[in-house]
């Protein structure tokens, strides 16, 4: 009888739908890619309303947002975690996706600063739990599958976050781009369009709704697009269906294991807060080099379009690591490489340099990313596989919750956009030489395969 291993994904019972999932994939991060472009521009668009009516709305909005919306990180991965290895990751998926609609029916409704907190956290809590369920279940594959299940996963979280911002630099500007194509001045609009020229309006409010209109109907699509097609009928690898009993003993299991501890604490705990630099400060350092003018676009787009189009090569050099059961070794250079460029963001004095490094750092990204579900996964025990993703992404959360909060604290990000990502390249240089040590005593990669 041939092994799980040597079926076609498709034949295994239980095991991910690649063809639904990975598409899922690309609309969730269309989602998060035209928010991280169009926010903080809406949100200076409703300061200049404000400021207009005599208000005052605070500048550093996105700089509160990213800090809530981290914070549900603390606990939100571990909750999914054991909610998927439960119920399933797929009803897990699917549930979080279509209760994000809240969010941008929220954002359409053009909130009050006190109730971006709490858009926030709702943003933070469904993204948590969506995104270690879909993590968890592309893991879902025989073990031969999992570069080709991996790669495509993280090509998909490239693809979607580039389609986000230009679709979202389209609709902010879409009635001058409209006329110029109606009057065939398809010069004129494609220089628009990816910013080589200045366009001739100031985005208002009301340019905003479309966007959250369009986000609200594709959330709860692709919810049910998942929950519909996401996995093939059966248990993967037969596995049982435990029960809540079963499930926390799991959890007690994985927290004997050294070797969590020591990927967790290193790429998730102090690797967080390399996450939370850019995730927090970028738009502020992109600001004071020229990128952007309050609601104005000055080459904002480039870098949102830079970070995304490097997701791709990323994502397929993941593929070529998966499956593997990559050493120690490779944790710490993707740990270290990541604190570098951070550095590197930080040192930028000019546009170019920022571009430059942005490029580096969000290549490293994925497989940041893929280190704290695929490459954990690989050297945990099989039955450990989504409840160990929801813990370490746990950690990272709480890494970046502690380093948003006090970072925000220390420092004025409309006044000093450098100094956090200093501080997080110091973390993740601590972060890179602690595994390294680690690894040297007691090696992340066993002479033999972990047993389930």
């Amino acid at each position: 009888m041939a092994s799980p291993d040597s079926k076609p994904v498709a034949a295994t019972p239980g095991s991910v739908r690649l063809g639904a999932a990975i598409p899922a994939v690309i609309l969730t991060f269309f989602f998060s890619g035209l928010l991280d472009y169009a926010l903080p521009l809406y949100f200076s668009a409703l300061g200049e309303a404000a400021a207009a009516r005599g208000t005052v709305y605070p500048a550093d909005l996105w700089s509160q947002l990213a800090k809530y919306q981290v914070t549900p990180w603390i606990v939100g991965p571990l909750v999914a975690g054991l909610c998927a290895r439960r119920y399933g990751e797929r009803n897990v998926w699917s549930l979080a996706l279509i209760g994000r609609v809240l969010a941008p029916l929220a954002l359409l409704a053009e909130p009050k600063p006190e109730v971006v907190p709490g858009i926030a956290l709702w943003l933070g809590i469904t993204g948590a739990l969506g995104w270690i369920a879909a993590v968890s279940l592309i893991q879902m594959v025989p073990a031969a599958g999992k570069g080709r299940a991996n790669g495509w996963m993280m090509a998909g979280v490239g693809l979607g976050s580039l389609l986000g911002p230009v679709a979202g630099r389209f609709l902010i500007y879409r009635s001058e781009l409209i006329s110029l194509a109606q009057s065939g001045a398809w010069d004129a609009f494609g220089s628009v369009l990816f910013s080589f020229s200045r366009p001739a309006s100031t985005p208002q409010v009301a340019d905003f709704h479309l966007i959250f209109q369009i986000l609200a109907a594709s959330t709860v699509f692709c919810g049910v697009f998942v929950w519909g097609l996401g996995q093939h009928p059966g248990r993967f690898e037969q596995e049982p269906i435990p029960d809540w009993g079963h499930t926390l003993r799991d959890l007690g299991r994985l927290v004997r294991i050294p070797r969590f501890w020591a990927l967790a604490i290193s790429l998730a705990l102090l690797g967080g807060p390399v996450f939370q630099a850019s995730n927090q400060f970028l738009p502020y350092l992109a600001e004071q080099l020229g990128l952007k003018n309050g609601s104005r676009d000055s080459g904002w787009i480039w870098l949102q379009l830079l970070k995304t189009v490097m997701w791709l090569p990323g994502g397929a050099a993941v593929g070529l690591l998966a499956g593997r059961r990559a050493p120690g070794i490779a944790g710490v250079l993707m740990v270290g490489s990541f604190a570098l460029m951070a550095m590197g963001m930080g040192s930028s004095r000019v546009a170019w340099h920022l571009f430059v490094w942005v490029a580096a750092y969000e290549f490293v990204r994925q497989f940041m990313r893929w280190s704290h579900a695929g490459y954990l996964s690989e050297h945990m025990p099989a039955k450990l596989r989504s409840t160990a993703i929801g813990a370490t992404i746990a950690c990272s959360g709480l890494g970046s919750t502690v380093f948003g909060w006090v970072a925000g604290a220390a420092w004025d990000p409309t006044v000093e956009s450098r100094a956090p990502f200093f501080a997080a390249a110091l973390l993740g240089g601590l972060a890179a030489c602690g595994l390294f040590l680690f690894d040297r005593f007691r090696p992340i990669r066993d002479t033999e395969p972990v047993a389930g």
